[in-house]
């Protein structure tokens, strides 16, 4: 009897056994068909990438075959873009006219942009397996936190298919940030923290005539970062005085909200440990309000501010970065006298300005706004631009030659003006056309160019 129970045990646990081996294998077998790794996922993946190399074969004709319809002077390339469509089957439809088999399931995966297939969907596992077979859209992460690191909002991530970007902060009560607007170009995967302060403390006002406040100062201030306040003594703060943080040796980063009307003159000449900036105010005068500001490197203009005086920024010779929001803004080279190494940066859907060789243009490309302080060597102006403007070259060393196109029927009086390098125009029409052009006008401000070698001559200045 002792002996049969315990068959009948070692029967049992052996049925134990065999079960949890049998629940193990299915699990093996299971992982090994569904798993990333697994025979469903290598298949998903092997279908998934023919499909798109076929696409992207498909893309290779379709662009040889245009580029032999128009004999080798192809002027525009291939860009179906999924925001330029209203709807799925409008997107899918202009993509199957270069792509014939492109199927509406990639609608919102897949896009064309200069030519090349790229992709523009937020699958981890799908941006890994065509990292290396076409374009991958790269994705923006903006962190936003406090000065202890603290996260301060939910993050904002997206996918970036068109690789620029203009991103508005949240607002958040009582704190201001320092990017009001994140903006730039995406190149891969890019991650960017936007911090957020309080107004600053212990500042100095004094009550205008409207009944408003500006800030007076110190210039004593004693704190790494100035948060001008929206508000002082219930009434807002609407100016910074004239040379009210001259000469600060304290402050690195400045952030200026939209409620300030204006920073008067001088506010922050000589700040030497200013490294960046945030102005968000409607105006910022004349009278070198940031002049010899000699760390100042990135600088960034808000879609308030409309106004930016001469000479404003005047030797702050490591000025990088200035980044313009506002399609309002009247920019010329005077403003940037001696900054030698500044890169303006506009978003790609600006609708007054674009950039080309360090030379800022009107969108449709027929006006000069400001040559960049940085631009070196020769120039020839394009034959689509009609108007020179006031001050676009002004106190440009740099350059040792300037062509200018027949095209051309206004030069702003100022437009070359303290040129030290250049001592002659050349300009691709008769001398009866410059005379036309120049009827009424004179180069009545200083300038070293005394002529212009046309195509008949030479006119003497």
């Amino acid at each position: 009897m002792r002996k049969e129970k315990q068959n009948n045990g070692i029967t049992l646990i052996a049925l134990v056994i065999t079960i949890i081996v049998l629940l193990i294998l299915a699990g093996v077998t299971v992982m090994t068909l569904t798993g990333d790794n697994g025979l469903l996922g290598k298949t998903s993946e092997a279908k998934f990438i023919t499909e798109i190399e076929q696409y992207n074969e498909e893309l290779k004709l379709a662009i040889t075959e245009d580029y032999t319809n128009s004999m080798g002077n192809r002027q525009n390339k291939f860009n179906v873009r999924r925001n330029s469509y209203n709807d799925e089957n409008s997107f899918t439809n202009a993509m199957k006219t270069k792509i014939p088999s492109f199927n509406s399931k990639y609608a919102n995966k897949l896009e064309i942009k200069e030519d090349k297939l790229n992709y523009i969907g937020d699958n981890e596992q799908e941006r890994e397996w065509l990292a290396e077979v076409i374009s991958v859209a790269g994705i923006l992460k903006i962190n936003y936190v406090y000065e202890n690191g603290t996260q301060a909002a939910t993050p904002y991530q997206q996918v970036i298919p068109d690789g620029s970007y203009e991103v508005e902060s949240p607002k958040i009560d009582g704190y201001e940030p320092d990017h009001y607007i994140v903006s730039g170009k995406i190149n891969g995967d890019t991650n960017v923290t936007v911090t957020y302060y309080p107004p600053s403390q212990g500042l100095e006002y004094e009550l205008l005539d409207d009944g408003t406040y500006t800030v007076a100062g110190p210039s004593t201030y004693a704190l790494e970062t100035l948060v001008v306040p929206r508000e002082y003594n219930s009434k807002a703060v609407t100016q910074i005085s004239t040379s009210a943080f001259s000469n600060n040796e304290r402050i690195k980063t400045l952030i200026v909200t939209d409620q300030i009307q204006k920073i008067n003159s001088k506010s922050f000449e000589y700040c030497k440990n200013l490294v960046e900036a945030n102005i968000n105010s409607n105006r910022i005068e004349s009278s070198c309000v940031f002049q010899y500001c000699g760390k100042l490197k990135t600088i960034e203009l808000g879609k308030n501010t409309t106004f930016l005086g001469t000479e404003c920024f005047r030797y702050c010779k490591n000025l990088e970065n200035v980044f313009i929001n506002s399609e309002e803004l009247d920019l010329d080279a005077s403003q940037f006298i001696a900054c030698g190494k500044i890169n303006i940066i506009i978003s790609d859907d600006n609708k007054k300005y674009t950039i080309e060789n360090q030379i800022l243009y009107s969108k449709d490309f027929d006006k000069i706004y400001m040559c960049f302080p940085s631009k070196t060597g020769e120039i020839i102006i394009s034959s689509s631009v009609k108007e020179i403007c006031e001050k676009s070259f002004h106190s440009i060393n740099g350059i040792s030659k300037i062509t200018i196109p027949k095209s051309i029927e206004k030069i702003g009086s100022t437009a070359l003006r303290y040129i030290s390098n250049v001592n002659t125009l050349y300009y691709n029409g008769t001398i009866q056309d410059w005379e036309n052009i120049n009827k009424g006008w004179s180069w009545k401000t200083p300038s070293s160019i005394t002529q212009v070698i046309c195509i008949d001559g030479t006119v003497d200045l």
